[in-house]
């Protein structure tokens, strides 16, 4: 082995080669013959002194010390992607990409969208959904507006509004089960309705009524999904104020005589610590603040 590490440009053929052992794969995302991948390759083993893929089997493997390479030269063809994505976004071209639950870019980030250029007027604003907390270090995400308790350590964590527990449900279902809006809806009568949630365990609704169970249930893959069920009239579901006040405001739901819940969720803007001291980070914070105030 030389005493000095091989050329960085040799790590990307090694990298594509073993993410995808299969070296005609790594030469066509490479835009390379695969000849030139095996001698790369080649090159490498013989300057590193190992090998580092099993050739001996129908399928390519990497070797133990090829996995080992692996590690540490797709952790440096990461960060190397990663601070050119900072870099082209804070010097170049400004973007900024947040990540927030589906139900409030529909509802509030979107509509308001061209607002965010009073806050930033040179700044591009990417939204994104999901249902998962994002992942920082591998997305190409700056910011993501989190449901929860703040309590992410490694990250800033800025609040940005309370939540209040409200049930809701369609006038539709109403008539259909002949209820009224003002019936008070204690745990045992809410057991004998469909109950709309995002989990198969109905953990959303046991954080507020413990131990509820209903025959009738509706598992649903967002809160977005949750939301357009009950309009639909389809069942009950667990609506969270203040997003969903507008909706209520436009009668598309209904809130109903409960029991009053109380939490200590809330949702937050996060962003890694050196993203949260831009002043991108701060435009959007005072934007998503004034747009979460409207709902009250």
């Amino acid at each position: 082995m030389q005493q000095k590490p091989p050329p960085i440009q040799w790590l990307p053929v090694f990298e594509a080669a073993a993410r995808l052992l299969n070296f005609k794969k790594a030469a066509e995302e490479l835009c390379v013959t695969p000849p030139a991948v095996s001698q790369q390759i080649k090159v490498l083993e013989e300057y590193l002194g190992v090998t580092l893929f099993d050739r001996s089997g129908r399928k390519l493997r990497l070797s133990q010390a090829g996995e080992f390479y692996y590690r540490a030269a797709s952790d440096i063809i990461k960060r190397h992607a990663k601070g050119y994505r900072e870099l082209e976004r804070k010097f170049c071209n400004p973007i900024l990409q947040i990540s927030a639950p589906i139900f409030i870019a529909q509802e509030l980030l979107i509509p308001n969208y061209m607002k965010f250029k009073e806050f930033a007027p040179k700044v591009e604003l990417r939204i994104t959904t999901g249902n998962e907390y994002v992942n920082f270090d591998d997305e190409p995400t700056d910011v993501a507006l989190r449901f929860g308790k703040g309590s992410w350590p490694d990250l800033e964590c800025r609040f940005v509004s309370d939540v209040d527990i409200k049930l809701v449900c369609s006038q539709k279902y109403l008539d259909n089960h002949d209820l009224q809006v003002d019936d008070f809806l204690t745990k045992e009568v809410l057991e004998k309705h469909v109950l709309i949630s995002l989990y198969e365990n109905l953990q959303d609704w046991k954080n507020s009524y413990p131990g509820i169970q209903t025959q009738q249930k509706i598992v649903c893959d967002s809160y977005f999904s949750a939301v357009r069920s009950a309009e639909e009239g389809l069942g009950i579901a667990v609506g969270l104020a203040p997003v969903i006040n507008r909706t209520i405001r436009d009668g598309r739901l209904l809130n109903l005589n409960s029991d009053a819940v109380n939490t200590d969720y809330a949702y937050w803007l996060v962003a890694p610590k050196h993203s949260a001291a831009s002043a991108h980070f701060e435009a959007l914070y005072r934007w998503i603040s004034s747009l979460f105030e409207t709902l009250e």
